[in-house]
């Protein structure tokens, strides 16, 4: 979203309506402004718990699948906030893309709760979709809504719900909520650390992990949905000429699993210096026996894993000074044909997300306690880009 900010005389930060509204402050009020000088100001509602920590950025460098990975593996508590559409700059003044907006609720990288501004999203529709209410109870109860009653409240007091049965629907809906913001790929995002409101929190059926596994499928749906869309009648058909193929390029690490593979060197380094602390970093490549009980702990690892997880990382190890094949791993995935795509991008990011676990718990247990913990900081900052 793109707005023009205006201090009043007060002091006060005035923004548009409209962008107000799309980020939740329609009604105004007190904010906490948090900044990085020249490049970035995030405006949240001011409260009693604010946020410890937070990071935000565009959906076109991490999208939703990454950002929900991140949380979910670091065991975050807190919100995060998603902005789809355009850019405000290029939207139409009167378009609803830029006021869709969807909160998800972590405890301990856990899913527990889930907001929508998107009229699908909402308890009612939802409800009319499943067929849990009729439209005629439906429609009955909302009118004793519009009085400030929550709709699931006026459902179980008029008796079109039980207590139990809200529960589910409610359970559903946030479900829904999480899945369907994983197709989005315009927009931003903003995390903010800190405790969440129990009294909201639901038990979803499905862990975050299951939760991740279900949104990558959905997300290679709409892909391949959107591939198979063919030209419509009265549209020129295009004769494309296809040079004969080159021969494929060795496959490359990019974007999270990059960033994977520099972990795994850094982690690596750690657990060399923790088995020879009187070999400086800086140590001579000539002493390959330096990271060479680090690198069996690791593969050990690997050689280890049952054989339904084994698959993954068939044929890579971890190397003498800490570097793993990672697009190895994905191609594994891809090549084993259970998941395709986005799916197996997902699956190869969780498959690393398991070793990366079992090596921070190495790190834990050989590393002093204040090493490990300045490790631990260290890497989170490089899964967020920030190291």
């Amino acid at each position: 979203m793109r707005a023009r900010l205006t201090v009043g005389r007060e002091g006060e930060v005035l923004v548009p309506p409209r962008e107000a509204e799309a980020l939740g402050l329609a009604g105004g009020g007190e904010v906490d402004l948090v900044s990085a000088r020249g490049a970035f100001a995030l405006l949240v509602p001011a409260r009693a718990d604010a946020p410890r920590a937070w990071f935000a950025g565009s959906l076109g460098a991490l999208n939703v699948p990454e950002v929900i990975q991140f949380v979910f593996t670091s065991l975050k508590t807190g919100v995060l906030l998603l902005a789809f559409g355009e850019d405000s700059a290029r939207a139409a003044p009167d378009s609803p893309a830029r006021l869709r907006r969807k909160s998800i609720y972590f405890r301990d990288g856990q899913v527990v709760f889930a907001s929508s501004s998107d009229p699908a999203d909402r308890l009612g529709a939802m409800l009319r979709r499943e067929g849990l209410v009729a439209d005629e109870e439906l429609e009955r109860c909302a009118r004793h809504a519009r009085g400030g009653r929550p709709l699931g409240q006026v459902l179980v007091d008029e008796g079109a719900l039980g207590a139990g049965q809200l529960y589910e629907a409610v359970t559903r809906q946030v479900r829904e909520i999480v899945l369907g913001a994983f197709v989005e790929t315009t927009g931003e995002f903003a995390f903010l650390e800190g405790p969440v409101d129990d009294a909201t929190a639901v038990k979803l059926p499905e862990r975050t992990r299951e939760l991740l596994l279900a949104g990558m499928k959905r997300l290679e749906e709409a892909e391949a949905a959107r591939a198979a869309t063919t030209p419509g009648p009265g549209e020129p058909e295009v004769t494309i000429e296809i040079a004969p193929p080159e021969p494929a390029a060795p496959a490359r690490a990019s974007g999270p699993f990059e960033t994977y593979r520099r972990i795994f060197l850094r982690v690596h380094r750690a657990l060399s210096e923790a088995a020879h602390p009187e070999r400086s970093a800086d140590a001579p490549a000539s002493a390959p026996s330096r990271g060479a009980d680090a690198t069996a702990r690791l593969n050990g690892y690997l050689e280890q894993l049952p054989e339904k997880r084994r698959a993954p990382f068939e044929g890579v190890r971890v190397t003498e000074d800490g570097d793993l094949d990672v697009a190895q791993v994905l191609g594994n995935v891809s090549a084993a044909g259970a998941f395709r795509g986005a799916a197996a991008r997902a699956r190869a990011l969780e498959a690393l997300d398991e070793l990366l676990a079992f090596a921070l718990f190495e790190a834990k247990s050989r590393l002093p306690r204040e090493q490990a913990e300045a490790l631990l900081r260290e890497v989170g900052r490089m899964q967020v880009g920030k190291a």
